[in-house]
């Protein structure tokens, strides 16, 4: 005796199999994960650009194909923050400045801010660019940990090294003298 299933029903089976069979988010997630791992395990510990961009370019690629995913802000920090790793100051800042456009709510747009004025100032060399960055991340997030390093940051923008520790030994004297004083 034949069973009849109607067509529908075969038809339905079909693309339930061929559905979760395929699932390209979970692919596209294997595949970052598995380079992430060649990137991490590297023994030279050297960063080898070309691995870094095909990363950049997964991590990309997810954050376009899934924007709502709740791994697209964390994949797109990581992207900008692996774009400075290669000194592609131009896509680190791009990438953070769409985190934070896209993002605003995500625990990473704070610190993306914060690196946006930290890439200009100590990659780019560039602290008119970089003071924008650091007020803004200033008055955003006044209570941030990174909060203190924004202010030192914009206190001593466009000094150099060596007027940084000029500075530092003279406030180090002055401390001296008040220790003494007081001890007096």
């Amino acid at each position: 005796m034949k069973a009849h299933f109607p067509k529908i029903t075969i038809f339905s089976l079909l693309i339930t199999f061929l559905v979760s069979c395929s699932n390209p988010q979970k692919e596209l997630n294997q595949k970052i994960a598995t380079l992430e791992k060649q990137l991490m395990s590297d023994s030279s510990r050297t960063l080898v650009p070309e691995k870094a961009k095909e990363m950049i370019a997964l991590y990309n690629d997810y954050v376009t194909k899934f924007p709502h995913d709740s791994l697209s802000a964390n994949y797109l920090f990581k992207a900008g923050d692996l774009a400075s790793k290669i000194n592609n100051t131009e896509l680190a800042i791009e990438t953070f400045s769409k985190l934070i456009s896209n993002y605003p709510k995500s625990p990473d747009a704070p610190v993306a801010l914060f690196l946006q004025g930290f890439i200009y100032e100590n990659q780019d060399g560039n602290p008119a660019k970089a003071k924008p960055y650091y007020e803004a991340f200033l008055k955003q997030y006044p209570d941030h940990p990174l909060s203190g390093d924004a202010s030192f940051s914009l206190e001593h923008l466009g000094k150099t090294p060596e007027e940084l520790i000029r500075e530092f030994e003279q406030n180090a004297t002055a401390v001296d003298s008040a220790i003494i004083s007081a001890a007096q």
